[in-house]
């Protein structure tokens, strides 16, 4: 497959709220140290009251603009890739649009929605996109908000998440570089990480007190971590033989899905820690936006001409890889 794309400007955004791990131990009645311990995040950020994933969207966006150096008319193309919906119609990327203001009009928008996945697939779509020469430049946004969804009655992974933003302005190129995807669900693990409640099967307005849990974020993380360990391994080693990479020559920006879980990751795959792009202490789980805000983190230390890594998990169980070139 061959890279129709370059990344000509990245952004992200953190709300201002600071949620500390000392302070979820002690609203939480764990022991001190276990946030630390247990999920390797230092701090989170939350979003104001009244702060919407498209007002968080937008900040990233307009950081994205200027570091490339264009401005909202100059996109032919809006794709949110986000888990975290405002409401269920419209797409978020409306949404996004409409926070974008007059500037946009008639900018197409729409959404790719794969979990903490969803903007590794929605930059697969764009590379295809640009390839058939249908779009020249496209705005990729990623806006989290699942300090909303969390059960705290479930620390081990409500003390994860955090919220924030990440956009990635991709403008079509030649095709001198290949690049490599691939993207496997295994259905069988469909419910080991899921919200149950709030679409058809169980509406919202069937909602109880007795059914809070069903209305929010659930992981079973063991079950979680033992199809990543089975089917995640091999999957990358078949991309790095098509790509004829060894781990240790690319940069690597992984889900930051949490401290212990990159690790792990990082010790099976032999990743060169120095080349590894982890920033999960400093902002939790930001589901979609994790990747995209660890890539715009590391974008301007990455020499051109360098491979990078993108790879992680999603509920579904599905999981991906892409290896594109800087």
């Amino acid at each position: 497959m061959q890279q129709h794309f370059r990344i000509t400007g990245t952004g992200g955004y953190l709300p201002s709220h600071t949620i500390t791990a000392e302070e979820l131990d002690t609203r939480l009645a764990l022991p001190p140290g276990w946030t630390r311990q247990h999920t390797g995040v230092i701090e989170r950020r939350q979003r104001a009251v009244g702060e919407n994933a498209a007002a968080m969207a937008r900040h990233a966006i307009l950081a994205a603009l200027d570091a490339a150096g264009c401005g909202v008319r100059d996109l032919d193309l809006i794709i949110d890739a986000s888990t975290s919906q405002q409401q269920p119609i419209p797409c978020n990327a409306a949404l996004v649009l409409e926070a974008l203001g007059p500037d946009a009009a008639g900018i197409p928008a729409l959404d790719v929605h794969c979990s903490c996945l969803s903007f590794v697939a929605a930059l697969n779509t764009a590379n295809a996109l640009l390839a058939i020469g249908q779009h020249q430049r496209i705005l990729i946004v990623s806006a989290e908000t699942p300090l909303d969804g969390v059960n705290w009655d479930d620390p081990a992974s409500a003390c994860l998440m955090g919220d924030g933003a990440a956009a990635v302005i991709v403008e079509r190129c030649a095709p001198v570089h290949a690049c490599h995807y691939r993207f496997e669900t295994y259905a069988e693990f469909a419910h080991v990480c899921e919200v149950a409640g709030g679409g058809t099967r169980l509406p919202p307005y069937l909602y109880t007190p007795e059914q809070h849990a069903r209305y929010r974020f659930s992981m079973d993380g063991p079950r979680l971590h033992k199809a990543a360990s089975h089917h995640l391994p091999p999957m990358v080693k078949r991309v790095l033989a098509e790509a004829n990479a060894r781990p240790a020559e690319l940069h690597v920006v992984p889900h930051q899905a949490s401290g212990p879980a990159i690790e792990l990751l990082a010790r099976r795959l032999g990743l060169d820690r120095t080349r590894l792009h982890v920033t999960i202490a400093e902002h939790g789980n930001l589901v979609a936006a994790g990747i995209p805000y660890a890539l715009h983190r590391a974008w301007p230390a990455l020499p051109p001409g360098e491979r990078v890594m993108l790879l992680g998990t999603a509920a579904g169980y599905s999981q991906a890889v892409f290896i594109f070139t800087r």
